[in-house]
């Protein structure tokens, strides 16, 4: 390609010639050609821009890690001639910047010729294919004057490089890059997949398990998507979330994704690893950590969307980038002094992660990533998402293996359940009641007390009936656990000759229909209490039952009698003591297994009533049932 340069003082900048042969050979540089004048109030208009004072270019340095060039209007001014008869057309480009406005000199006045910006979709840009290149047309035998104005985003690295590029040579650009960067477009889509598949199953498993470290571990997984589609969006060919919500992509920087994704990876932490029973100290440390994190992602989301103040923004990310890696540090180091038979994976993630972390930190901060990319321009830290994958890798592989040891005590848990009621069955069709039930049916039809007999048998087998139904159901009706065990005082009561008297009461406001609890909860404290308390004494027998309505949340069931007492009955029949704990300790292993299964916690509590000379007057026991 062919240009020449002619001289010139001030603030005349030095003419560009093109010539035909730009289309055949590619593109001209600006950069030696071009005035510069930094406007750090970006107040000022254009047609007082023409008087202030510009340097060269390629003579002014722009300082890195800068927070306050996204404050400041940069103004270009450089000349180009087309000294040829045929209209010559190019692409003008400064690299990628928020906005880019070209204006050409007529006279004292200038006329824009081409703007356009970052949040502009493809049919909405001058030129479709890329928003950093504004196509410009050249007529013949003409001098074009033209004045740049570019704002940027705020980020750490900057530059300005102006140059005219033929359509031919951008054509070919493209397609070099697609041939040298479409391992990034596979590495991202397989690392999003895998990402959005992690963590849609963890959500699903949420709403099966309702473990709350499912939950953390999806939304970890979500805001890493997020993050990736958010570096994705930046190519000028890929609109899919960020490009319809442009205050989401050019506001919130890296620091926000990094935030919210170190809250969740640390709550999922806390909450799977069950901090507080196995490491008191470390758990106190992460939950105060957490909190900083989320105050610091407040303030970040306040200066970024709120203030708009980007530099406060900038400095709070190089601010926030060594705190998050000194307490990646120390967490990892604290997982190695846990113990357990899934720790050892989360050991080894978390490692991988962290020297992921430390690895795609100094990519961005010492730029080793390639900066000229045309497709990915901001290329995919590859030992980041490579770690980020092991890393999914082992927690997937402790998360199945705390859910397989959670199913299999659950399943001996179920299987305690199945023999625990199957003992309670056993237990609640006492052989000797049995027995003595026929023998007291026989004993009436020997005596010609056919009605008698026949009020007892039909009795009798309602209650059995009864307690076969009510023993294949977790809980029935308060209404028909009384029915069963009034029934059965009264069988006790008939086979022991109307020995004792007994007392029942409810209070009015309780609606028995609507209560649910446990199948034959009170038989055995009954039966207790007529076998080894009344009937061990000579007279004057009592037993009462009385359902009270203690709080909107909870009964209170009070059995009571006047018997001997459990250590009276204990000394005298040592024989019937261990049906008596048989049947006590069986109830209670059912009211422990429903408090671990069903959330419901039952409390019983036996009270031995004495006189003050310290003689038994008897047992009372009192059933808290939470309704």
């Amino acid at each position: 390609m062919f240009f020449s340069l002619n001289h010139s003082f001030a603030q005349k900048t030095v003419p560009i010639n093109l010539s035909q042969n730009l289309n055949d050979n590619g593109w001209v540089s600006l950069q030696s050609n071009t005035l510069l004048f930094i406007d750090s109030t970006s107040k000022l208009l254009l047609q007082n821009i023409d008087n202030k004072s510009f340097k060269p270019l390629n003579t002014f340095t722009f300082q890195q890690l800068s927070t306050e060039y996204y404050r400041y209007n940069f103004w270009l001014k450089f000349t180009v001639n087309n000294p040829t008869d045929s209209i010559i057309n190019a692409l003008f480009t400064t690299d990628v910047h928020k906005s880019v406005d070209v204006f050409r000199k007529v006279g004292k006045n200038y006329t824009k010729l081409q703007s356009t910006n970052q949040t502009l979709r493809p049919n909405e840009r001058p030129y479709k294919f890329d928003e950093s290149y504004l196509p410009l047309k050249f007529e013949p035998k003409q001098s074009y004057e033209l004045l740049v104005k570019v704002t940027e985003h705020p980020q750490l690295y900057f530059k300005l490089t102006p140059k005219l590029v033929s359509y031919a040579t951008e054509y070919e650009d493209k397609i070099r890059a697609f041939d040298d960067e479409y391992i990034y477009l596979v590495h991202d889509g397989i690392y999003i997949s895998v990402l959005l598949f992690v963590a849609t199953y963890m959500f699903i498993m949420f709403f099966v398990e309702r473990k709350r470290y499912y939950l953390y571990y999806g939304f970890y997984l979500l805001f890493l998507v997020l993050f990736a589609f958010w570096a994705v969006e930046h190519s000028p060919y890929i609109q899919l979330i960020f490009s319809h919500l442009p205050v989401l992509k050019f506001s919130a920087n890296n620091n926000t994704y990094l935030l919210i994704t170190n809250i969740f990876y640390y709550l999922f932490h806390y909450e799977f690893l069950d901090l507080p029973k196995i490491a008191p100290r470390f758990s106190r440390v992460l939950v105060f950590y957490i909190k900083v994190l989320v105050g610091l992602l407040i303030i970040d989301t306040f200066i970024n969307f709120v203030l708009q103040n980007y530099s406060l923004g900038g400095l709070l990310w190089i601010a926030t980038q060594p705190i998050i890696a000194i307490f990646g540090i120390y967490g990892t180091i604290q997982l190695y002094s846990l113990k357990g038979p899934f720790i050892r994976y989360i050991q080894i993630g978390s490692t991988v992660l962290l020297f992921g972390a430390l690895i795609g930190f100094l990519e961005q901060l010492l730029q080793i990533k390639p900066s000229d990319n045309v497709l990915m321009r901001l290329a995919p830290s590859f030992g980041l998402n490579y770690a980020v994958l092991v890393e999914i890798f082992c927690f997937s592989m402790a998360l199945a293996y705390k859910t397989w040891l959670s199913q299999r005590n659950r399943n001996r848990l179920i299987r305690s359940i199945k023999e625990s009621e199957l003992r309670t069955l056993r237990s609640q069709i006492n052989p000797h009641f049995i027995f003595n039930s026929l023998n007291s049916i026989k004993a009436y039809i020997l005596k010609d007390r056919q009605l008698e007999a026949s009020e007892y048998l039909t009795d009798f087998s309602t209650l059995m009936r009864a307690i076969l139904q009510q023993s294949k159901e977790k809980f029935i009706t308060l209404s028909e656990e009384l029915e069963t065990v009034l029934l059965y005082v009264k069988l006790e009561n008939l086979r022991f000759e109307n020995g004792f008297t007994f007392n029942f009461s409810i209070d009015e406001s309780i609606d028995t229909d609507e209560i649910l609890i446990p199948p034959m909860l009170f038989q055995p404290y009954l039966e207790n209490a007529i076998k080894h308390g009344l009937m061990s004494k000579n007279d004057d027998r009592i037993l009462n039952l009385s359902i009270k309505q203690k709080t909107k949340e909870e009964l209170l069931i009070t059995i009571d009698d006047n018997g001997i007492g459990r250590e009276q009955a204990s000394l005298q029949r040592k024989n019937t003591l261990k049906h008596q704990s048989m049947g006590m300790s069986i109830n209670d292993e059912r009211v422990q297994l429903l408090g671990v299964t069903n959330d419901l916690h039952i409390s019983i509590k036996i009270i031995d009533k004495k006189s003050s000379k310290g003689i038994s007057e008897g047992t009372n026991v009192e059933i808290n049932l939470p309704i």
